[in-house]
């Protein structure tokens, strides 16, 4: 099986085909706890983690980063550098 398709079909299972509930990709990325949250005090950066989540959306949405990190293409070495 292809890992793209089990990916795209496991994204489709949790969510959904119908975005309207986020006004915006931003929204959707914070919903999925894949945002950091930055903590900024005096133009200082003190911290920016990603908060921790059980949603299986995110989860697959990273392995779908790391798998593409990993591959020779352009969007790889994208991913690297």
């Amino acid at each position: 099986m292809v890992r793209g398709h089990t990916s795209r079909s496991g994204l489709v299972r949790e969510r959904g085909t119908n975005l309207a509930a986020w006004p915006g990709a931003k929204h959707f990325t914070s919903w999925l706890a894949l945002a950091p949250q930055n903590k900024i005090s005096g133009g200082k950066v003190l911290s920016s983690k990603t908060r921790r989540t059980s949603n299986r959306a995110a989860s697959l949405s990273r392995l779908a980063a790391i798998t593409v990190g990993r591959t020779d293409t352009a969007l790889g070495a994208f991913y690297r550098r």
